[in-house]
């Protein structure tokens, strides 16, 4: 068969190229509608790609505003007058002292003709006015531009107002009782009232060149569309199938980038940060600290100055530390969301330099070695090495391979080694320039752009951190009840102030203002923020980095831990253990294990090939990259990697030995669903063709012949996997086909009738302070819990090890009979089925604690989940074993409903459920890894410990101010009304 080649593809060899409608694919726009056409007459589907996007949702209203000459002027003018009657009222309190320039001495009250009562009425009235002018402009005051502005359709306009619903996540919501219930209703029904349930975001609208109207909302482009009269961001369907997408090898025309540039937008997040002056500004102008600058007039006015400047100079402190905090972490954000380069792309067939900022879906661009990559895209020809640590949290780095050229579905959960991620950093590659036709050959490694900007998996990350889900702890709103009571008390205390001074409306005043802000002191943000802020810069000088510094007072009340297993709580390599070959007897017609051996080198050659071969390992430099239990599996073969393959890879037998040298011919690379890969590779001495399959012994048992498995086989691997192993299972077929036929061979197809040959084990280790972090959790009170993908007695093998289930309570594994398809539980120990675990968890130790602690694997998990019987045995359940990563979420998502949990993993299969958990922490090496909230550069559990043990530090510390703050307000507004008292009594 001809191989295919991007050169044939670039000069005319896809009809795709040359038609006008096939060149643009589908362009598909977040509204539902019509379609529209753009000049050219090309389509363009309008649907929904994106929920977030949607601005026909219920919760998304959006106007259009003009400006107008009177409006500006109007704006300017409230604000001018704010800043002048703040200047008068400083200007009275000078007088009120005597501090006016010119002003006799010993003399005060100059403005009010030297009388005290009349200036210091003179300074109320003021006051409460100005009170009147700051409550009310920052009540609206990202509405208040637009109010001076003329309101018109959204494309009439020149500017976009986009308000969208806030759906506010409250953590443990269900703790509430009915007085915090109704407090929060009530503050509800006030933000509802005052339009603050709504997020406002005002945009200008511009012009593309070709005089389209866009505006740009959360980092995202939305254009205006004349057929449906809406503005939509618009995405690009590059295909759905293999072969299209390697037919788009022959890259874009100018015409084309041009025009879904001007759709699509630059392929650049801008992370706008202010400038210091402007963060000052940002953290002056916001509502608690403008009610701290109305207590501290009055302070500095009422002859409390020296309280008052101690007071400001707490707020002062709180604002610069909250505002370089601030700053810091804004700018390392931005240092991690926006990129630049300057990389080669196929434009009218031919290789020009381009900034990466645009980039637009359906460009080619060259892959090179040390390159980051600035967006998603789908590797089209040669092989990859990523490094994706700074996304996924995974530290050893990723072998991508080039997609097929066949008509076999492409989706982005299953053709995850065939895809580069924005902000990954490609350590090595490999032209791919001769293929029996299964890849596209080219003298450079290829990467067909699938996803720019805010669209990319990065950049939904960068949004959702710039843009935020509001989230409240319990806390939060148990501080509305003690607000509350707080402003009942101060009205208490007016009605006192108006009974002792009967006659006395400024002396009434000036009582009610004391009490007022010695109750609701103008210090307690900033201490209750304390906490806070120094956990999070402790936890930095600890290499454990923060990107969402509310999730440090809720890691303070975690109360449960999922932790993944390998790279997590054991070492990231593993050591190899052995082998346990299955050998056929012909005479009994059936299969037995052989003995257990260390040596490799001493089995059955089929198995050592298997072995040699069925990976996905690629050497980097003489260093092996890919998988950690790929790395050790070939390193245990002692075969080396050619560095000219004829196809994928050539294998080389050790020196010496009587084995052939191996041609991966097709490779089928692991994938989570199907706990399975394979390969195809050539005997370069006959030619024959072997298939090889591996992966977990559940999944190979149903792959192979039933009779080429030994009567002991669930026993084996289960002692095996009991000791701790970490078990693979081989199975082997010679495939009568030739090379042609193979390219069209589906994956099950090839893998169908394979033959069991051996188990291949490792032993996966503890890492050293492992045990002595679960004991410090457990002893701080914190529910520890494995979630792992491996087999469940592994699990509970190294659970067992760690401390996390006690060595004298019993196990009881929960699985699905592959026969009857029914849930069965077993004790781990002595292998006997339980047929009924409830009196064993009722039976309870002298801790209180249950004997029994339960195991459920993947199958089990989620029978009992559909079955609404997972729930109750939640809290029962140690070990998840065999868990995809979506089984990883709702595991997470489920003990979320019972506490605040945290997830601790390495990245990888782990980076959805770290990003689900109430506190997620990476251990990764790269500071900024944006998978969770926390990322450590110490790879180790222990950082858990100590992110808990900061993050309880800190809310003790806000806790503790926050009462000292409120006993303090308290005790001396009783103070006053007993020294009034007196006072009015003599």
């Amino acid at each position: 068969m001809p191989k295919t080649d991007a050169a044939s593809v670039r000069s005319g060899g896809s009809s795709a190229y040359n038609a006008p409608a096939a060149k643009s694919g589908q362009i598909v726009a977040a509204v539902s509608g019509s379609s529209t056409s753009d000049e050219k007459g090309e389509g363009f589907n309008r649907g929904t790609s994106d929920d977030s996007n949607d601005l026909n949702s219920d919760d998304i209203r959006i106007s259009g505003y003009r400006n107008n000459i009177f409006g500006t002027l109007m704006t300017w003018y409230l604000l001018v007058l704010s800043a002048l009657w703040l200047c008068f009222l400083f200007v009275l309190s000078a007088d009120y002292y005597g501090s006016l320039p010119n002003t006799p001495k010993d003399k005060t009250s100059i403005l009010s003709y030297y009388d005290s009562t009349l200036g210091t009425q003179a300074f109320i009235g003021m006051w409460c006015f100005f009170v009147f002018l700051v409550v009310t402009v920052t009540a609206v005051r990202f509405r208040l531009r637009n109010f001076f502005r003329i309101k018109t359709l959204p494309q009439n306009g020149q500017f976009v107002c986009v308000e969208q619903k806030i759906h506010k996540a409250v953590m443990l919501a269900g703790h509430n009782n009915f007085l915090v219930k109704h407090v929060q209703m009530a503050a509800d029904r006030i933000k509802h009232m005052l339009g603050w349930d709504w997020n406002v975001t005002t945009c200008p609208v511009h012009l593309t060149g070709s005089n389209r109207k866009y505006f740009t909302y959360q980092c995202t482009r939305f254009v205006f569309s004349s057929d449906d009269e809406q503005f939509a961001p618009f995405s690009f369907d590059l295909g759905s199938q293999n072969n299209s997408l390697v037919a788009k090898a022959g890259g874009l025309t100018t015409e084309e980038a041009t025009l879904r540039a001007e759709l699509i937008g630059p392929n650049f997040i801008e992370v706008q940060i202010p400038s210091w002056f402007g963060a000052f500004v940002r953290e002056v102008s916001s509502f608690v600290f403008l009610y701290q600058s109305l207590a501290l007039i009055v302070f500095m006015f009422d002859a409390y100055y020296k309280v008052g400047l101690v007071d400001l100079a707490v707020v002062l402190l709180a604002v610069a530390f909250s505002m370089v905090v601030k700053k810091l972490s804004e700018e390392r954000l931005k240092r991690m969301a926006e990129q630049s380069d300057q990389l080669m792309a196929l434009r009218d067939g031919s290789w020009v330099e381009v900034s990466s900022r645009d980039l637009v879906p359906g460009d080619v661009i060259r892959v090179t070695t040390g390159m980051q990559m600035s967006c998603d895209g789908i590797l089209i020809s040669g092989n990859a090495v990523m490094n994706e640590s700074s996304l996924t949290g995974e530290a050893l780095p990723i072998r991508k391979f080039p997609l097929r050229n066949d008509d076999s579905g492409f989706s982005k959960e299953a053709n995850k080694n065939n895809q580069l991620f924005a902000g990954t950093v490609v350590s090595q590659v490999q032209p791919v320039t001769s293929s029996n036709g299964d890849y596209l050959t080219d003298d450079h490694v290829l990467c067909l752009v699938n996803h720019t900007g805010t669209a990319s998996d990065k950049g939904k990350l960068v949004r959702k951190i710039l843009f935020p889900q509001p989230i409240s702890f319990v806390f939060d709103e148990q501080l509305k009840v003690v607000f509350t009571i707080l402003g009942i008390y101060v009205l208490f205390c007016l009605a006192m102030a108006i009974y002792f001074y009967q006659g006395s409306p400024t002396a009434t005043w000036l009582y009610f203002q004391f009490v007022c802000f010695q109750a609701l002191s103008p210090i307690l943000p900033a201490g209750i923020l304390a906490g806070q802020s120094m956990a999070v810069f402790r936890l930095k000088r600890r290499q454990i980095y923060c990107v969402d510094p509310r999730r440090v007072m809720i890691a303070a009340k975690c109360r449960i831990m999922n932790f993944d297993k390998t790279g997590t709580l054991t070492n990231e390599g593993l050591e190899f253990y052995g082998v346990q070959r299955s050998r056929f007897v012909e005479e009994q017609n059936a299969a037995e294990f052989e003995q257990f051996t260390g040596d490799l080198g001493s089995c059955d050659e089929l198995l050592q090939i298997g072995v040699a071969s069925c990976h996905a390992v690629t050497d980097l430099g003489d260093q092996l990259i890919g998988n950690p239990v790929d790395i050790e599996q070939f390193k245990a073969s002692k075969w080396t990697l050619d560095k000219e393959p004829k196809f994928l890879d050539k294998i080389v037998p050790p020196h010496g030995s009587a084995l052939s040298v191996l041609h991966v011919a097709r490779r089928f690379e692991f994938v989570h669903a199907r706990a399975s890969m394979s390969v195809v590779v050539q005997d370069e001495r006959d030619g024959q063709l072997h298939v090889f399959v591996k992966g977990s012994f559940e999944r190979i048992k149903a792959l192979s012949n039933a009779r080429t498995i030994p009567a002991g086989y669930d026993a084996a691997c289960n002692q095996l996997a009991r000791e701790g192993g970490y078990v693979l299972a081989f199975a082997h077929m010679i495939l009568d086909a030739t090379l042609d036929q193979l390219r069209t061979m589906e994956q099950d197809d090839i893998e169908t009738g394979c033959d069991f040959i051996g188990l291949l084990v490792f032993k996966n280790m503890l890492k050293p302070d492992t045990a002595q972090a679960i004991s410090e959790l457990k002893g701080g009170s914190i529910r520890t819990v494995m979630v792992t993908g491996d087999t469940a007695l592994t699990g509970i093998f190294i659970a067992r090890q760690c401390g996390m289930v006690p060595p004298e309570n019993t196990v009881v594994l929960g699985d699905i009979d592959k026969k009857t398809g029914r849930l069965i539980w077993t004790d781990v120990d002595s292998d006997e089925p339980v047929a009924d675990i409830e009196p064993l968890l009722d039976t309870r130790g002298p801790d209180g604690f249950p004997l029994t602690e339960l195991a459920v694997t993947g199958a089990a998990f989620n029978y009992l989940d559909e079955a609404g019987q997972m729930a109750p045995l939640l809290l029962n359940t140690r070990v998840f074993a065999r868990m995809k990563p979506q089984d990883k979420v709702r595991c997470t998502q489920m003990t979320m409903e019972r506490g605040i949990t945290g997830m601790c993993g390495d990245g990888g299969n782990d980076t959805a459920a770290l990003r689900a958990a109430h506190v997620g922490i990476a251990l990764s090496d790269a500071e900024a890894a944006i998978v969770s909230p926390f990322s450590s550069s110490n790879r180790s559990v222990m950082s858990c410990v100590e992110l808990l043990i900061q993050s309880r530090a800190g809310l003790a510390t806000s806790f503790a101010n926050y009462r000292a703050l409120i006993l303090y307000g308290t005790t001396m507004t009783m103070h006053k009304i007993i020294t009034f008292w007196f006072s009015n009594s003599l």
